[in-house]
């Protein structure tokens, strides 16, 4: 974000200069254009600066108007605008490529200077950016930038000043560079650090090789602006995804012509006078990214950038990258964009998109009209106002249950919104309208900037395809599903930047976000302590009843940010809800703003006297009672609607008691919520505090049919027998899942007084019952009620809550529930691969994180572990079930022969269902509980082994201890938004001694040792697909456990006689960059944990243990 505001700032700089005369002070007229045309006298005048700055103008056999393309060349430090590029007298941009490629204009542009005060060339990135856009004006055909050296730099950080303004709806004159250029050819730029060479050091390095050899303090300056630059190159990855990019390395050494003693080569030994060095190393020349490929040519740093004849392998080499960065897609490229555009939309989709929308009931009768008229509302100024101050958001604040929800989805989808939109604001644009409602008593995705994004962009890009290859243009070119998370939050941040940067001059995007209060951050929740997760409260009235933690107020304040820095931009527009929360009050102050409560008792009386028509008709006086009920609910209509369920039926004078002795407020010890379960049966009471406290503990809101199952308890009170044993002799059938169905929705009102709901969504199956009915609380302030211990304490007919209990039972919930899943649908799909549903797989991981909860603490050890058994033989039942019910679509001898048979001996477990990658091979249950942490039910069954047996166990599970199979990524996240998969981590240590205690050994194969060796990679590589997808997904100390327990493991394995001198191949880069060298173990280690101050001592002990004299100073 910083680096953003520095570049804004620069923005308005470059815009300035490209337009200030006095830049031209030493400018003089000079005729240099030279036309491939058949009128050869005709000359191009353009201003060009005496002393070898700006641009000139190399040749030009473009015509007028936008056809052909511009060529920018930029050389590097100390070089100049034609000597860079000339070998022999020839300069081959000026003599060659005009002939060779048709249609062209090339512009060498020249720059000197220093650093900038920040570090880097945005000095000269300014003036290259102003100088272009100046000489491009009036055309807008495309542009390929072509940079030698550190003259690369220049061109990144120029195109991400203009790639800002676009994005930021500043100075477009400047941003036009960006969404026209197509391409760009690095000859030795530097671009990522190289081994134990930062990128600063390796940039010192280049400019020593400058026509003019660099001071001390320069190359100082460089070294020290790492950091920078690495901040340049990141931003850059972000912007140039749809930049087709050549990254050119040198394969020949070249000879310094200075001293220092501030540029060292790979080595660490100084860069003498003389030297022969390859002065750009391999890696930090070329960088892994989209649209990015890698060649090297066999010459020196110097003659990257310079050819004397046509005939030199250099220059068709360069032709032909020039020729592949600037070509468009194929035809059959073209022909497959349609089905990628449906993948595409169909990864960023969600089941619960819209599920926390659907459950808002719509406006009762006009109870939200007024918000339309400009006599009672400020809203419709603001939709057609096009002041800079009105323009970014609007504010509905609200007490918790005044109505923000309803009256949002009212505006959202109100033509008259709309209409006023395009009569006004969007008036000159294209208007694109989108809505997010966060819930936060949904799954983690509904309440997530992941969420958010997702939906809003899959929102935009279904009703604007043509948007998607605009929005995600690297995922085009290859396979599907792609080697990255799609939905990782940069990839999503990044689709918004396209959008804004390509689409600026006429997009006009109108968001609205509901109940922003509810936004949590998801991804760092690990990261708070338990009392910073609690919720603590103050008074027991008002918006301080339903309490706060740090966790909430922290993910207020940066939602708070998130809708300030979007709404910086021309192009966008938000409508936001929220309660009236310090935090909000402090970042929207300066927002045109509604208070809710203010406006709608007029509203809440429309709605009483509408139910008391309905459901008291011929009540006297209900014009009166209508107006006093209105004032007593204080604008909270979520009150007005539970009092009146409360009191309807009575007579008028009981309706009239009832009323006046109802509390005014929902929650505290004496709200509304209270009232409501203080009417209850002490039976009722008990009911519901176990049915509330299950929904609380769930990893996700449960299914109505799993939350049946574990309001039943896992052990069966009569058969003394665990109920998923019982279902065996007793198994359901569609009827008996109904009536289970049936009668947990009537518990929720009659034990739950209507504060949990059970929503159902649109089945797949019309013939089957619908088994996505999600149980969620009605409203976010009963779910901060309900969380109160103190609540609980008051009500006579509650008991303690035993948390290990409630697991336990959520664990036979969800496996009885597989077991019935094929009741209502098959439970494995066999199209287009042979894989569990992602439904049915979900409740199979939801109980294994259950058990994973009360694994080292379940008082009944064989019934827990009978529980999980009974999982494993459910679900391997299911899938032999399904492989032989299965008919092929055409006769197949072969399917029965060969295909079933061999199916039917694998294992479920190897086939979950994935949204990229095959799926883990798992040999069987024990397997998996191992990735599952599942520490005391692997000891208990290898227990049961004979002694040769449990060896051959051990050893079999020893590598999914020390390295877990991190590919591919779950179909689960889609469906749930807060999977986590069980192979991307390290699991629990412990389980390396009941493996070792059992008889394995990293000496009977070396394999395992290997392969836990080359596991730490995932975990301490930046450029590791594991690593971003950790850091991504979840937090940062989640990435430190699995470095801790893979530190732990490599120790373990050393201890048990794991050979520090294997040797290693270990594989660099990918596809034609890809090279493998060989290692020996120890310098494996080393090389992974050097750097890594938090396993200092970690590595001398290894060291220690592998027959090394190690020091603590080593971890550097």
């Amino acid at each position: 974000m910083n680096r953003i505001k520095e570049t804004l700032a620069r923005i308005a700089r470059a815009a300035r200069g490209s337009r200030d005369p006095s830049t031209s002070s030493s400018l003089r007229l000079d005729r240099v254009g030279r036309s491939s045309s058949s009128t050869l006298d005709s000359r191009e005048k353009v201003l060009v600066r005496a002393d070898g700055r700006g641009p000139l103008i190399l040749f030009d056999g473009t015509h007028n108007g936008d056809e052909g393309i511009d060529i920018v060349f930029v050389h590097g430090l100390f070089g100049s605008r034609s000597g860079t590029w000339t070998k022999a007298g020839v300069c081959y941009p000026r003599d060659f490529l005009g002939q060779d490629i048709p249609g062209i204009r090339v512009i060498a542009w020249g720059w000197t200077g220093a650093l900038s005060s920040t570090g880097t060339f945005v000095d000269q990135a300014e003036a290259l950016l102003a100088d272009i856009a100046r000489i491009r004006s009036g055309t807008s055909r495309p542009i390929i930038f072509i940079g030698h050296g550190l003259g690369g730099l220049v061109i990144k950080e120029a195109l991400v000043t203009a790639a800002m303004s676009r994005i930021y709806g500043a100075h477009v004159e400047l941003g036009n560079v960006y969404p026209r250029t197509i391409g760009c050819v690095f000859l030795g730029t530097p671009h990522v650090r190289s081994g134990k060479r930062s990128l600063g050091e390796c940039m010192a390095a280049t400019a020593l090789l400058s026509p003019t050899p660099p001071n001390q303090q320069l190359l100082r300056a460089l070294k020290d602006s790492d950091k920078a630059f690495e901040n340049l190159h990141a931003t850059f990855l972000m912007i140039s995804r749809d930049i087709r990019v050549v990254c050119i390395r040198e394969k020949l050494p070249s000879t310094i012509a200075a001293s220092t003693e501030l540029a060292r080569d790979t080595d660490g030994l100084e860069l003498g006078k003389g030297t022969m060095q390859m002065m750009v190393p391999r890696e930090s020349a070329a960088y892994e990214g989209f649209n990015v490929t890698r060649h090297d040519m066999a010459a020196s740093h110097l003659d990257l950038a310079r050819f004397k004849s046509r005939d030199e392998p250099g220059y068709s080499q360069m032709l032909a990258w020039i020729s592949k960065v600037s070509s468009g897609p194929t035809p059959a490229e073209a022909e497959a964009r349609e089905p990628r555009n449906q993948e595409i939309l169909n990864s960023l989709y969600y089941d619960t998109m819209t599920e926390r929308e659907s459950r808002i009931d719509p406006a009762y009768g006009q109870t939200c009209e007024w918000i339309l008229s400009p006599n009672l509302s400020p809203f419709p100024k603001y939709l057609k106002s096009q002041d800079p101050i009105l323009v970014s958001t609007f504010w509905i604040s609200g007490n918790a249950g005044s109505g923000k929800s309803t009256l949002m989805k009212y505006i959202a989808r109100s033509e008259k919104v709309k209409q006023q939109l395009l009569d006004g604001w969007a008036s000159e644009g294209d208007l694109h309208m989108a809505c997010f409602f966060m819930f936060e008593g949904g799954n983690k995705i509904q309440k997530s900037y992941e969420g958010f994004l997702r939906s809003i962009l899959y929102q935009i890009l279904s009703a604007r395809r043509d948007l998607i290859k605009v929005a995600f243009p690297s995922f085009f070119d290859g396979p599907w599903p792609p080697p990255v998370l799609f939905t990782s939050i940069n990839n999503l941040n990044m689709a918004f930047y396209s959008l804004f940067a390509h689409m600026s001059e006429t997009l006009r995007l109108f968001i609205f976000i509901d109940a922003i209060d509810e936004y949590r951050i998801m991804e760092r929740k690990d990261q708070y302590e338990p009392n910073e997760l609690d919720i603590t409260y103050g008074k027991d009235t008002g918006d301080e009843a339903w309490g706060q933690s740090k966790w909430a107020i922290d993910s207020h304040i940066e939602i708070a940010k998130l809708v300030n820095s979007m709404g910086n931009k021309d192009t966008i527009k938000f409508v936001i809800t929220s309660r009236e929360l310090p935090e909000f009050e402090e970042a929207f102050a300066a927002y045109p703003r509604i208070k809710l409560q203010e406006h709608t008792e007029r509203s809440i009386t429309q709605y009483v006297a509408g139910r008391l028509e309905d459901e008291a008709p011929g009540l006297p006086d209900t014009k009166n009672l209508c107006k006093e009920l209105a004032q007593k609910s204080k604008g909270d209509i979520l009150w007005a609607r539970l009092a009146i369920d409360m009191v309807v039926g009575c007579s008028l004078r009981q309706l009239r008691g009832m009323l006046n002795s109802l509390p005014t407020h929902l929650g505290g010890p004496d709200g509304l919520y209270m009232r409501m379960l203080e009417n209850l049966s002490l039976d009722h009471q008990e009911s519901a505090s176990r049915i509330f406290h299950l929904v609380l503990r769930a990893q996700q809101p449960p299914s109505l049919i799993t939350l049946a199952f574990a309001e039943e308890g896992a052990v069966h009170n009569t058969a003394n027998e665990l109920r998923i044993v019982f279902d065996n002799t007793h198994p359901y059938d569609n009827h008996s899942i109904q009536n289970l169905s049936d009668q947990m929705q009537r518990r929720l009102q009659t034990c739950c007084a209507g504060l949990l709901v059970a929503e159902t969504g649109i089945s797949t199956n019309s013939n089957a019952i619908e088994t996505g009915q999600r149980v969620v609380f009605v409203h976010q302030t009963a779910k901060e009620w309900v969380r109160r211990k103190d609540i609980w304490q008051r009500l006579p007919g509650c008991k303690p809550i035993d948390t290990i209990e409630l697991d336990f039972s959520l664990l036979s919930g969800c496996a009885r529930h597989v077991k019935a899943f094929g009741v209502l649908r098959p439970p494995i799909l066999a199209w287009p691969s042979w894989r569990f549903r992602p439904d049915a797989w979900l409740l199979i991981a939801n109980a294994l994180r259950y058990a994973e909860r009360v694994d080292g603490e379940i008082p009944d050890l064989h019934a827990y572990c009978e529980l999980l058994d009974e999982l494993d033989s459910t679900c391997q039942q299911a899938w032999v079930a399904a492989l032989q019910n299965h008919k092929p679509l055409h006769e197949d001898p072969d399917w029965y022969d060969s295909r079933l048979p061999s199916l039917s001996r694998k294992h479920w477990a190897s086939y979950e269902p994935m949204d990229a990658g095959k799926p883990p091979k798992r040999k069987d249950f024990l397997s998996l509980a191992v990735q599952a942490n599942l520490v005391r039910y692997v000891a208990t069954k290898l227990s049961g082994m004979g002694s040769e047996a449990r060896r051959k166990k051990a050893q079999e599970l020893l590598p999914y201890v020390v390295s877990p199979k991190a590919e591919g990524f779950s179909a689960c996240a889609g469906l749930s938004g807060d999977y986590w998969d069980f192979h991307h981590d390290m699991p629990d240590t412990r389980l390396l001694d009941i493996l070792f205690d059992a008889g394995a050994s990293p000496r009977e194969d070396e394999k395992v040792w290997i392969r836990a060796l080359r596991t730490g990679r995932h975990y301490f590589s930046r450029g590791s697909v594991t690593m971003t997808h950790l850091l991504e997904t979840y937090s940062s100390s989640r990435l430190m456990r699995n470095r801790e327990r893979w530190v732990a493991a490599i120790k373990s394995l050393l201890q048990h006689g794991a050979d520090p001198n294997s040797e290693i191949q270990v594989t660099t880069g990918s596809g034609e960059n890809q090279s493998t060298t060989t290692v020996a173990a120890v310098d494996l280690i080393r090389e992974t944990l050097e750097g890594e101050p938090e396993y200092a001592i970690e590595l001398v002990e290894m060291e220690m243990l592998m027959g090394r004299r190690g020091s603590v100073g080593i971890a550097r």
